[in-house]
């Protein structure tokens, strides 16, 4: 799992891009200020998504300050094509450059791209009771044994996963299944096939619990 910092002020993008790269498994924080993103910023900070229009300044700041601290990689999105607008992103220390309108999806394969080159690891999250989930793969494997699961199971446990001391709802559950019309109880369906696959005694749930009124938690203590 990796960490990243997305600096943009139009809260409906951030939001889109944040979906995205949290269901490839990413710990995503989202800020919309010059002065909010260096107070956030850290060592740990994997990767910075930078608007370049900032309502407190410029963006280029802050990619100038990361880079030169931290060494982060950060990938620049703006409004603006022309080619120098490019050259100066790159000569601040971008390591991509995006412009708007852009597609999530693309941006993501970026965002995979850049982090494969500037933080190479191990991209795996493990959890109590041997499980484990290689996010590059999209595998998961318990007690070493590979446990097959749908793309929709596997999007609700990294939302459970990323989530670790949360309650999810449903209604947020809804939006990880790619199927139209998905009512609240197809969530219910995939929690029991996923329970059925994971738990020990899927009769007495450890890993997903049910926190009746409210939603589904992870059970079980996350090592990574």
């Amino acid at each position: 799992m990796y960490k990243i910092l997305i600096v943009e002020d139009e809260v409906k993008i951030a939001e889109t891009v944040m979906e995205y790269l949290e269901r490839d498994g990413h710990d995503v924080r989202h800020v919309t200020t010059v002065a909010d993103a260096l107070s956030v910023v850290n060592a740990e900070t994997d990767l910075i998504i930078l608007d370049l229009m900032l309502p407190d300044g410029h963006g280029e700041d802050v990619c100038e300050y990361v880079v030169g601290l931290y060494n982060t990689p950060v990938i620049m999105l703006t409004s603006k094509r022309s080619e120098q607008s490019r050259i100066n992103g790159f000569a601040h220390g971008a390591d991509d450059y995006l412009t708007k309108p852009f597609s999530p999806r693309e941006l993501a394969m970026r965002v995979k791209s850049v982090l494969k080159r500037s933080r190479p690891r191990d991209n795996t999250i493990r959890l109590e009771g041997d499980i484990v989930l290689y996010l590059d793969q999209r595998a998961v494997t318990k007690d070493g044994d590979e446990v097959k699961l749908t793309p929709n199971e596997y999007a609700i446990l990294l939302c459970l996963v990323n989530n670790p001391k949360a309650v999810i709802g449903r209604d947020r559950l809804v939006e990880y299944i790619n199927a139209p019309d998905t009512l609240d109880r197809t969530v219910d369906v995939h929690i029991r096939h996923l329970r059925q696959k994971l738990e020990d005694d899927p009769g007495n749930p450890q890993v997903i619990k049910t926190v009746y009124g409210h939603g589904y938690a992870l059970g079980v203590r996350r090592h990574v």
